[in-house]
């Protein structure tokens, strides 16, 4: 499929607003290839960085026109070319956004692409800070005054102390954006008093300070949600076409861009959930809600949460799980590739529980000793097949 073909329908779908058609054609894209997953997720990053329903409007900061002619005009030799490839398709994806109308951001996270830090070679979780300052989290302890907010950190958590300050008097648009590479897991407590547990290959964009009327916050990938109770400001989690309204309660948001379904599982309190501005859908403790995203259904069942939250404590708890989905949450936490000999084995069913620290050796051996089914690992690759030629 052509370049800007794909853009223009991954840009419809970010908005929520594609075809079935659409849907589909973005699907089989998506399947053709991990690069082109890997690059679908750094647009969509790209995309939900610089979007929000209270910001305004890029055009009234660029000539868009005239930002198109400059990248253009560019010249390169012939050992650039791909790089330059790359960057002409992104800043092609950009000036469709633009002239749409429908790409917004913030006037202080104007970042160049050339500033961004490169998210798949990442291996320490990293702070973005609102002037495109990035800090590594890999040191025990350290405090940074931001505007009216202390950004304190200490061990594995990240917490912001909100000052004594008129809320007339703090600016609205100073977000923070927390990026948590594969292998890693980090704490976040909000200016609010919210709790939030961020697990592997995931992103938060947040406030510094919450204003205004509601709490809003846009997730990539996974986090369980421990929210301060405020009646008069409803939190808000945006993840792709979900959005989660809530008061005061504990849940966990499972959402990423390379699986098929998502969901939030409620472990008390109460939310609701909306897809794409449609009909809301309000949950109760112990249930799910689960959205297809390429049959676009949604559904709600009863679950034991203890299944959807254990990774906050270090651990996952697989029930009759698919070893597709099981080996899928385990390649966020070991950061592996898999290829699959046999496509009939995604389907085989297992119980297991495995703890953080687990080696990946060990692991695979557990779940190929309790069957015909084997897992050999190659460097950075999962092979996954018949223990025995013929075998069911």
């Amino acid at each position: 499929m052509e370049s800007d073909k794909i853009y223009k329908i991954i840009l419809t779908v970010l908005a929520g607003e594609e075809t079935q058609e659409e849907h589909e054609q973005l699907s089989a894209w998506l399947n053709e290839s991990e690069e082109n997953r890997r690059e679908y997720s750094q647009i969509e990053r790209l995309y939900q960085l610089s979007s929000s329903s209270s910001s305004k409007k890029v055009s009234s900061y660029y000539d868009v026109e005239q930002a198109w002619k400059f990248v253009k005009g560019q010249t390169i030799d012939k050992r650039k070319s791909f790089i330059f490839r790359k960057w002409i398709s992104y800043a092609a994806m950009l000036t469709l956004l633009l002239t749409a109308g429908m790409f917004y951001l913030y006037k202080q996270q104007l970042y160049s692409l050339s500033s961004q830090v490169n998210l798949e070679q990442l291996k320490e979780p990293i702070l973005l800070l609102d002037n495109g300052e990035t800090i590594s989290l890999d040191k025990d302890t350290f405090s940074i005054e931001n505007e009216h907010t202390i950004i304190h950190k200490k061990a594995k958590v990240l917490s912001y102390i909100p000052q004594e300050k008129e809320e007339q008097n703090i600016k609205t648009d100073r977000k923070n954006r927390l990026v948590i590479p594969k292998g890693k897991t980090y704490e976040l407590k909000l200016s609010d008093g919210t709790h939030v547990w961020l697990n592997s290959d995931s992103e938060l964009i947040y406030p510094t300070n919450f204003t205004g009327n509601t709490r809003e916050v846009i997730l990539r990938g996974e986090a369980f949600f421990d929210v301060a109770k405020d009646a008069s400001k409803p939190f808000i989690v945006e993840n792709n076409q979900m959005k989660i309204k809530v008061l005061g309660t504990s849940f966990n948001v499972s959402g990423y861009v390379s699986e098929r379904l998502q969901n939030v599982t409620l472990v008390n309190g109460s939310v609701q959930v909306q897809i794409d501005n449609d009909s809301a859908f309000r949950i109760s403790p112990s249930e799910q809600f689960l959205y297809d995203k390429e049959k676009q259904t949604t559904s709600i069942q009863v679950v034991n949460t203890d299944l959807y939250t254990a990774w906050t404590e270090g651990k996952y708890i697989f029930k009759d799980t698919r070893l597709e989905d099981i080996l899928s949450k385990l390649q966020r936490w070991y950061d592996f590739e898999i290829i699959y000999l046999q496509e009939e084995l995604k389907n085989r069913r297992f119980s297991i529980v495995i703890n953080r620290e687990d080696n990946l050796k060990d692991v695979l051996e557990v779940i190929s000793f309790t069957s015909n089914v084997k897992l050999v690992q190659e460097n950075n690759i999962i092979k996954v097949k018949y223990l025995e030629k013929g075998g069911e």
